[in-house]
């Protein structure tokens, strides 16, 4: 009778990448490649950035949780991945107007619950 071969025992890898875990990783790999670049149709363009707004709906809290802290070109993303813009005319090119505009949007939509809290993700 053939024996069978010695298995080991299941164990699990790696842990499933979470959605913040994942777009932290592709935030760091796009800045890492387009920190250096002044062209926003580059910056967009991207593979990672584009990769992030298709995570979808998932990264918005994280996003916005990144303007709370400070101007960031999030504001770039947020209207293909929520379909809106919150964003005045005269206010499109100045990111930290973009940023504050997008952050009045998150709490007016509930993605912030009070001065200092945020959403459990």
């Amino acid at each position: 009778m053939p024996s069978l071969p010695a298995t080991k025992p299941l164990v699990p890898s790696e842990q499933a990448e979470t959605i913040e875990k994942r777009f932290r990783r592709l935030e760091s790999h796009w800045l890492k490649e387009t920190g250096h670049l002044s062209s926003s149709t580059k910056i967009i363009g991207h593979p990672a950035f584009q990769e992030i707004i298709a995570l979808g709906q998932a990264v918005v809290p994280l996003m916005l949780r990144d303007l709370e802290e400070k101007p960031r070109l999030w504001v770039w993303a947020f209207p293909d991945i929520t379909g809106v813009d919150p964003v005045s005319v005269s206010d499109r090119g100045n990111i930290a107007k973009m940023s504050e505009a997008w952050v009045r949007w998150g709490r007016a939509n509930g993605y912030f619950f009070g001065v200092g809290q945020r959403n459990a993700l």
